[in-house]
């Protein structure tokens, strides 16, 4: 069980969602298409802070530009 719950906290998965799923996961496999619905949702949220954080690092590699070309 450890294992499992690591694995979906390694994904950035909120507290709640892990105690949700594992609750869905106990149940047995009838709720498999819920817990499917709850990774393909999870992915899409990764995918947008995956964005973020590319627009995060673009815009501190253009402050660092700035800053080099102003000393240098």
């Amino acid at each position: 069980m450890e294992k499992f719950i690591k694995r979906l906290k390694d994904t950035g998965m909120l507290l709640k969602d892990i105690k949700e799923y594992s609750r869905l996961q106990y149940k047995g496999n009838t709720t498999m298409p819920k817990r499917l619905e709850m990774l393909e949702k999870h992915r899409e949220y990764v995918l947008e802070q995956q964005k973020k954080w590319a627009e995060y690092l673009s815009n501190l590699d253009d402050k660092i530009a700035f800053y080099r070309d102003s000393i240098l």
